[in-house]
């Protein structure tokens, strides 16, 4: 078994005014991920609900899911981490991106 950390981003599908992402910008999500890591897990829309500044917010996304080596993801990924949010951040005019990480095994 083969120590790997389980790497999730859950991007929107809408802008905040509920404008579609436009297929390109989610097209570009998926070769940084599958170029950068070598593979790309995407599960199915989830609904997401958070509230600021008394306004509630809502999001439909989908999230991508990474299985990365632990060892290079301790000394490479974990620090490009913030990068990667502050791109998405951008790229997709979100107030916050969602992304965690845990250990997994696997064969």
């Amino acid at each position: 078994m083969k120590k790997k950390i389980k790497l999730h981003y859950k991007l929107p599908v809408t802008f905040n005014d509920s404008t579609p992402i436009p297929s390109e910008k989610i097209a570009e999500v998926k070769n940084f991920f599958v170029d950068k890591y070598g593979g790309l897990s995407i599960d199915s829309p989830s609904e997401g609900y958070w509230e600021e500044d008394g306004f509630v917010f809502k999001d439909t996304n989908l999230e991508y899911s990474i299985f990365i080596p632990k060892s290079y993801f301790d000394k490479k990924v974990k620090k490009e981490i913030p990068k990667h949010i502050t791109k998405f951040k951008k790229d997709f005019q979100q107030l916050a991106i969602l992304c965690y990480y845990y250990p997994v095994m696997s064969t």
